[in-house]
């Protein structure tokens, strides 16, 4: 029987730098896949065909890795230019998360975010109800930078960033009685609002969760991300 090996890392929020030492490890294998799409500001359809093409792309990648034991999978959105857009984060994260659910290999790869999408304590918590193993929040980290000079300060800040959205993420969790983040990644632990969970795409990407009053369609969400 061929025992697993994992990497326990002491908080579900990593700073660049504790990502980097994920990606110079070298007893787990990682691959890296980019979550963007080409966004068209001119053709509504096109610009919602795209993301959609992006999404099944992406989730395609991510069941072969799955499939083929790669231990860590990193998404990321760092890549953006002004020809290639950032793909929603939490489409994003539930798209992988439940092709990965359907082919029955959730637990055979772990998903961390690297993504400009996640600057408060509900975007990271978001991501990580709906699949993330960890968050590595990169506007918070050009933010820091551009504050502060010195590069002791910018960790400084880092770290306080770090702490303040441990301390939220237990407000959440204990809401719902639980004390681990294993506990509560990918536990899909919400109620929507202002989403239309009935709209086909979406309900398709998160089918556990129901919207009693509507909102925002997916062609809302494709627009919202072009123009972004």
């Amino acid at each position: 029987v061929k025992i697993g090996k994992q990497i326990v890392i002491n908080s579900p929020i990593l700073q660049p730098q504790q990502l980097e030492q994920i990606y110079r490890q070298t007893e787990l294998s990682v691959v890296t896949l980019d979550t963007l799409f080409t966004a068209d500001l001119e053709d509504s359809q096109q610009n919602q065909f795209n993301i959609t093409s992006a999404l099944d792309k992406l989730a395609d990648q991510v069941e072969k890795l799955a499939a083929t034991n790669t231990d860590i999978i990193i998404l990321t959105d760092l890549g953006v230019s002004h020809d290639l857009a950032a793909l929603p984060a939490m489409l994003v994260i539930a798209a992988a998360n439940q092709r990965l659910i359907q082919r029955g290999l959730r637990f055979s790869s772990s998903l961390i975010y690297q993504t400009g999408q996640a600057s408060s304590t509900h975007d990271i918590a978001c991501l990580l109800g709906f699949g993330a193993s960890a968050v590595c929040p990169l506007s918070v980290y050009s933010r820091a930078q551009e504050i502060y000079q010195n590069g002791d300060d910018v960790e400084l800040a880092l770290k306080r960033f770090q702490k303040a959205v441990e301390k939220a993420l237990m407000k959440t969790m204990g809401k719902f009685g639980l004390c681990t983040a294993e506990s509560y990644i990918g536990g899909e632990f919400f109620e929507s609002n202002f989403i239309d969970t009935e709209d086909p795409q979406l309900k398709k990407l998160f089918p556990n969760i129901h919207s009693p009053v509507g909102g925002a369609r997916f062609s809302d969400l494709a627009k919202s991300a072009a123009n972004w």
